[in-house]
């Protein structure tokens, strides 16, 4: 049997009627879904497992270590701390911070009361701040101190109020010290408050590559399915490489590099740890020195970031400096992962292997995943969907499905898509049709049943009405040893309208210029694909913080000619 095939046979096990992750149907919205019937009701009710998993531990930052019931009850705490404020059911509470202790205190916490968490880019400046900010209308924000210096502008005008974690000079009444609330108040329990699955749970904003972010809206049961369905790919993956799923042993650790703002940093990450009982050990920016220290130092056994981080690892030149033989997995999301990378990844070490899933902050993370031997014979595939909770479809423009082997736009069903955008009706009927979300992205499935995403529908490059697939170019632009990674974007042209571009990230050392590029190239790709302008770079592509290349930018300054 296939690495799938002994993974579907595991996951029909554990879903059937009477498991504990029974899968059935329900009527959602007017949409029948497949859900986890013995589902929590709520989020605050699925952090209860935290109090079972004791003094198991649970985050570490630095010197600070905290098990799951020390975390457990200062999120209880919190949530009174925001009762204390007037926070109600409903009203959205904002933070914004690197990934610190607090951040994942602040969002249980926030959910404990009721309220609809909301994480805010932590890299974003006053402006993009203010217009979340009222955008969401949360009048409540937990920031670390600097942070918080963004912040200091807005409080009269926005009514907000700033709880700050760390030394922070507090210049206005509307300033509050963390710590100081936090120790006024001694509960170990949160409020008993009623909270049901389609209450309102989380609003995290898309990472606006283009135009302002819009806030993805999420219900308490969006969120658990997401949860419950990696958790049930996770055991899937343990069965099909002939582990027993549960079984005792060590605990899991999980270095937590992706900011926990992005929908694979918080729920894939942090929330899963949560149910499975992973460590977290948090890193708040990201250096691949730092990364290893603290793989070797935690026991890390999964190390789960954007393909760059996995890259990064591959080819650091001291590497052999550190024990990284505890590691098992090495995830990639939130961009496409070279497939050139993934064998070599595979080779890197004894016991790792190398994994990837697709999702997006509209379906909580979830969608696609590929793993195993299947990963190793398809590299380029994004993999299966995550069944029986999700269901891909290609559609082509008229919204049909569209046959085996051609491509259409990837459409995703199930119960842990988003309710919709929030103040933006256009932008949610435009992204959810009966129960359907259409992603943008185009994708194509083989015979198999596994899918391959070709492109964005606003990438491609029309070229003297030649349509060109910018993902298609970037492989093959991937693909040439000397190259790290690479980007591809189209750029006006006089006469043909477009032309193709790309920023390319050069191996150390490396004398690779544009015409022995294009010449390579020419191997590989029709003539009119090849790029016309190139620029490279001597370090890694600068990122947005999803996570993914900063392609905007970087092709505004290609047209600008500063690059």
């Amino acid at each position: 049997m296939s690495f799938f095939e002994r993974l579907e046979a595991f996951v029909a096990a554990a879903t059937a009627p009477g498991a504990d992750l029974e899968v059935g149907d329900a009527v959602i919205d007017g949409i029948e879904q497949k859900v986890f019937t013995k589902a929590p009701d709520s989020l605050r009710d699925m952090f209860a497992i935290m109090r079972q998993h004791g003094d198991l531990p649970f985050l570490v930052e630095g010197d600070v270590r905290l098990s799951f019931a020390q975390t457990y009850e200062a999120a209880a705490r919190y949530a009174h701390v925001l009762q204390d404020l007037g926070v109600e059911k409903g009203d959205r509470v904002a933070i914004s911070m690197r990934n610190r202790p607090e951040w994942i205190i602040g969002y249980i916490g926030t959910l404990m009361a009721g309220a609809v968490v909301t994480p805010l880019n932590s890299w974003w400046g006053t402006e993009e701040a203010a217009f979340a900010l009222r955008d969401s209308g949360a009048r409540i924000i937990l920031a670390d101190p600097r942070r918080a210096q963004y912040f200091l502008p807005l409080l009269d005008d926005l009514d907000l109020t700033l709880i700050v974690s760390g030394a922070f000079e507090r210049s206005s009444p509307r300033v509050l010290d963390y710590d100081a609330l936090m120790a006024a108040r001694s509960e170990t329990a949160p409020p008993d408050i009623a909270i049901g699955p389609e209450d309102n749970a989380t609003l995290m904003y898309t990472s606006g590559s283009t135009g302002n972010p819009k806030g993805a809206l999420s219900t308490n049961r969006a969120v658990i399915t997401a949860i419950l369905a990696y958790a049930l790919m996770g055991m899937g993956m343990q069965a099909a490489r002939g582990e027993v799923p549960g079984a005792p042993g060590p605990q899991q650790v999980v270095l937590e590099t992706i900011p926990l703002f992005h929908v694979t940093g918080c729920v894939v990450i942090f929330l899963v740890s949560v149910i499975a009982g992973r460590r977290l050990v948090l890193m708040r920016k990201w250096d691949i020195t730092e990364a290893m220290r603290l793989i070797e130092k935690e026991r890390v056994t999964s190390l789960t970031g954007v393909p760059t981080m996995t890259t990064d690892l591959l080819n650091a030149p001291n590497r052999d400096e550190f024990d990284l033989s505890s590691l098992r997995d090495l995830g990639a999301g939130g961009a496409p992962r070279p497939a050139g990378h993934v064998e070599p990844l595979a080779n890197m070490l004894d016991n790792a292997r190398p994994l990837v899933g697709y999702g997006l902050t509209e379906t909580n993370g979830v969608g696609a995943f590929n793993a195993g031997d299947d990963y190793l014979q398809r590299p380029s595939s994004t993999g299966k969907p995550a069944a029986p909770i999700v269901q891909i479809e290609l559609r082509d423009e008229a919204g049909r499905v569209v046959p085996t082997g051609e491509r259409g736009e990837i459409c995703i069903k199930t119960a842990a898509n988003f309710r919709g955008y929030w103040n933006n009706p256009d932008a949610t009927h435009a992204a959810l049709r009966d129960g359907w979300l259409y992603t943008g992205d185009v994708g194509m499935f083989d015979e198999d049943g596994f899918l391959y995403i070709v492109d964005r529908i606003k990438d491609i490059i029309i070229r003297g009405g030649e349509n060109i697939a910018t993902l298609e170019v970037e492989a093959a632009i991937c693909a040439h040893e000397d190259v790290l990674e690479a980007t591809v974007f189209g750029v006006p042209h006089e006469r043909l309208g477009e032309e193709v571009a790309c920023v390319v990230y050069r191996r150390s050392g490396s004398t690779l210029n544009a015409e022995t590029l294009c010449r390579d190239l020419r191997e590989h790709l029709a003539a009119f694909k090849i790029p016309s302008r190139i620029a490279f770079m001597d370090e890694a592509l600068p990122r947005i913080a999803s996570g993914k290349i900063a392609k905007k930018a970087l092709r505004e300054r290609m047209i600008a000619g500063t690059l």
